[in-house]
């Protein structure tokens, strides 16, 4: 009991340390600031796993302890325990063994409350309103990007355009902050599998891509915000328009991906060429006709069960 307590310890001690050292890399080392800002929880999760959520709040009262000191108070609070709650949840959940699938919606919660805290701290404690101070920096950007045009000779966008593009980046501001959880999730989901088995550690990997499957309330959920965004067509600003605009966004992402994991499916128990995943994927993402027609596959996946996967399940269940 003694020897696992030191090595708990000790172990917590370092990853406290990387952790510190994360802090200090995107702060003083722009070109790696992106990377960091999404690994920085990390150490906290391979502390939960390898030695419990205990051990993992006390690495995170560790580092932010020191991260008050050699940058500053609120540094640390902003950085190291907002975003620490997405190590804790999915420290936690690798340590009861939970599966993928519930480590990345851990996680994708943990992320979730790590962006809505960090608004909120920096509205009251630094006085900034991080979503108005974002469309300022859009707009500086469209504006600086019209006169190095016109300055070449080229025609820039008019006023009109540039409003317009503006209104499409408050659109997809939300649903690109809900689809920006689940990819850290995944990405620190990824880094610690890897660690992990460097250590001897192994944890499970998400079944093939062929094999996923998707709630068919996705489907409720795709055609509620359809259906909202073309009854309030002409009144964008109004809030049911934007609020069914997220969930559309939402469900087509979702759809998508059931899209490719047929595609995939097919590629694989077909025998198909190989080609055709890379070419779909290519294609999907950067033809919108395409992208539409692998919605509607998804959404054909998610009615009639074409790889018959939820069919097995319920007969595996029934027979069970």
């Amino acid at each position: 009991m003694q020897y696992h307590r030191t090595s708990a310890l000790v172990e917590s001690g370092i990853l406290a340390a990387v952790a510190v050292l994360f802090t200090l890399v995107g702060n003083y080392v722009p070109v790696l600031d992106l990377v960091v800002s999404i690994l920085w929880p990390l150490p906290i999760i391979l502390c939960g796993r390898r030695n419990g959520l205990k051990w993992s709040i006390l690495c995170l009262i560790v580092t932010g302890a020191v991260v008050a000191v050699l940058l500053s108070p609120l540094q640390a609070l902003t950085q190291c325990v907002i975003l620490g709650l997405i190590g804790l949840f999915m420290g936690e959940g690798m340590r009861r063994q939970l599966s993928p699938a519930s480590i990345l919606l851990l996680g994708s919660l943990g992320a979730l409350l790590s962006t809505g805290l960090s608004i909120l701290a920096a509205y009251y404690l630094m006085d900034i309103n991080v979503v108005k101070s974002f469309f300022e920096g859009i707009e500086e950007s469209l504006t600086m990007s019209n006169e190095i045009f016109q300055t070449i000779g080229m025609s820039g966008m008019t006023a009109v355009q540039l409003a317009q593009l503006r209104h499409i980046f408050e659109l997809i501001l939300p649903s690109g902050v809900l689809l920006s959880a689940p990819i850290t999730a995944f990405a620190n989901y990824w880094a610690a599998r890897k660690v992990l088995a460097r250590m001897g550690d192994y944890y499970p990997w998400f079944p093939p891509a062929s094999r996923w499957t998707m709630p068919r309330g996705i489907l409720l959920v795709y055609f509620a915000g359809m259906v909202c965004v073309t009854l309030y067509q002409k009144n964008q600003d109004l809030l049911p328009y934007r609020a069914g605009y997220t969930v559309f966004m939402l469900g087509s992402m979702l759809l998508l991906l059931q899209g490719l994991c047929l595609i995939r499916w097919y590629v694989e128990e077909k025998n198909a060429p190989r080609i055709i995943m890379p070419l779909a994927l290519l294609l999907t993402f950067t033809m919108p006709l395409a992208s539409q027609l692998v919605v509607v596959m998804g959404a054909y996946e998610m009615l009639f069960d074409v790889r018959k996967i939820r069919r097995a399940k319920q007969e595996e269940e029934n027979h069970g």
